[in-house]
């Protein structure tokens, strides 16, 4: 009785929730403006912590206003960042209590204090001086903290739903103000780590609504706007930057905001398909509800009130699970576990190409934070190109290419004489799309492999991988006083390796998105019977 109320409004009425409208506008803007806000604090370090420009302080020899620059009396061939001389007092006496060449003692110290370029960077208020290593880590505690939210992020967005989740990871966020006023170096790697735990989450589960919200007719366009996001949010950053400069300053505007998203207890809506996957059916009826009527669909809300709870659930394709899956039945399917280990080696060589790209790019000369902006803008067209091929050529096999091709182009920017400038740029830009094709190709297309009763769990596995790329991409320069084209060739490598191992995943643009393991085990089944 109810299937036919359902189809007498329009067989294709239940089809109109996945058409994009004026709901699913609203949402999708109300996920990526947190998504935007935490992509700036996930590269806050790049400018908070950056290097400043610095030497020894040494107070028997400096005027009333000591620069930077090494003053004339410096000795030569002593490193001004590092090491300071020791004066010898006798000679010091001797010549008026002022220093010259001869000063000095052919005995070197290590510093403890230094004359500072700028206070742009927290290496000058916390008296970093030339511990290079102590600024660099900041970065690593973030990543690391990233890393460590994996655990609490799953259990808020499987047990507590999408949308608690967003709300506590895009005000968790606030707590990194707290690094304004810290002066002690380890309590600021604290903060760091607590702000990114609480924090980076957002990335897994605005991705996983991105995709439930749209359906499975916009699973592509989903990815595409999750990845924008994160590009504006970048240049929007690098621009705060270039403006504020001041890094107590930078971090206000950034940071403070957050605490706005509160208010999305009352604006946000949780996905309708985690709703019903857990048996909140009527909560699900709300939420559809509402998008008949913001998208205008020809259905009534006594229409979706009369639906039984089972109907409901075979319209959207969804399977209660009687108790959730555990870690163990992912360990048990090999299917399961081959997607997990070959999405993961794509999210580790995406991050890692992506980000290396990105540090070599910064590398440049001129403006570094104009280096930062066009290195975020040359993603735009990447993004854009996969959302064409994804749509049109499938997933498997527009990632499988935008590996092979951005190793291409990356070895042969290498080998290109340094004469030819211009082609050297335009090389390393066409390898930077190619493999913006495959960064944001692979959120789209693991969240497709994995059901939805594991979905945040494994996507989180990746994003901890991808995490893992993007800490090792900052220590690729180090490879160039090896060999100069030693970074192209690891990039290149990992990438062709990544093409490899994708034939062994299945292509997913046809495939409905599965809710449990037991039913892509089921469709593997008979996959491999009709082979």
């Amino acid at each position: 009785m109810t299937v036919n109320v359902i189809n007498s409004a329009g067989g294709d009425a239940y089809l109109g929730f996945e058409k994009f409208g004026r709901f699913h506008y609203i949402q999708c803007l109300l996920v990526c403006l947190p998504l935007m806000m935490v992509s700036m604090i996930h590269v806050n370090y790049i400018f908070v912590a950056e290097d400043v420009n610095h030497r020894c302080l040494l107070p028997e020899c400096e005027d009333a206003n000591p620069s930077v620059e090494v003053p004339v009396w410096w000795p030569k061939d002593v490193d001004a960042r590092c090491f300071k001389p020791v004066v010898d007092m006798q000679a010091y006496d001797s010549s008026n209590q002022t220093c010259s060449n001869n000063t000095f003692v052919e005995i070197l110290e290590e510093c403890h204090q230094w004359i500072y370029d700028n206070e742009n960077s927290i290496v000058s208020e916390l008296n970093l001086g030339c511990k290079s290593w102590k600024s660099t880590l900041v970065g690593g505690i973030h990543n690391a903290g990233t890393k460590a939210s994996l655990k609490k992020n799953n259990f808020y967005l499987f047990r507590v739903g999408r949308k608690p989740t967003i709300i506590i990871c895009s005000i968790g966020g606030v707590v990194g103000v707290a690094k304004i006023f810290i002066k002690n170096y380890y309590a600021y790697l604290g903060v760091e780590f607590l702000e990114s735990v609480l924090a980076s989450g957002l990335y897994t589960v605005a991705v996983v609504l991105l995709i439930e919200v749209g359906g499975e007719s916009q699973r592509v366009l989903a990815g595409f706007i999750f990845s924008y996001a994160i590009y504006v949010g970048e240049v929007i950053f690098a621009f705060i930057a270039l403006t504020l400069k001041y890094w107590k300053t930078l971090i206000l505007v950034v940071y403070t905001p957050m605490v706005l998203f509160l208010a999305y207890i009352f604006v946000l809506k949780e996905s309708t398909r985690w709703q019903l996957l857990r048996g909140k059916t009527e909560e699900a009826k709300d939420t559809l509800k509402l998008i008949a009527k913001l998208n205008k669909l020809n259905l009534t809300s006594e229409e979706i009130t009369q639906i039984s709870d089972e109907d409901l659930r075979f319209k959207f394709n969804i399977v209660i699970q009687k108790e959730r899956e555990s870690f163990k039945d992912i360990l048990v399917s090999r299917e399961i576990m081959l997607r997990l280990i070959i999405t993961s080696f794509c999210f580790f060589t995406s991050s890692f190409v992506y980000y290396g790209l990105a540090v070599h790019a910064v590398l440049l000369p001129g403006n570094k934070y104009m280096n930062f902006v066009l290195s975020s803008v040359a993603s735009f067209p990447g993004d854009l190109i996969a959302l064409y091929v994804f749509k049109k050529y499938g997933r498997k096999i527009s990632l499988q290419c935008g590996y092979v091709i951005s190793a291409i182009f990356l070895i042969a920017q290498t080998y290109t004489p340094d004469s030819i400038s211009w082609l050297k740029i335009v090389l390393f830009l066409c390898g930077k799309l190619s493999v913006v094709v495959c960064f944001t190709g692979v959120y789209t297309y693991s969240l497709e492999l994995f059901p939805t009763s594991v979905r945040g769990t494994l996507f989180g596995c990746g994003n901890t991988a991808a995490r893992v790329g993007s800490m090792l991409a900052p220590l690729t320069p180090l490879l160039v006083k090896q060999l100069n084209s030693l970074p192209s060739i690891l990039f290149s490598s990992t990438a062709i390796l990544a093409a490899f191992l994708l034939t062994l995943t299945p292509e997913t643009k046809m495939l409905p998105m599965f809710d449990t393991i037991e039913q892509v085990e089921n469709y593997k089944s008979k996959v491999m019977t009709h082979l």
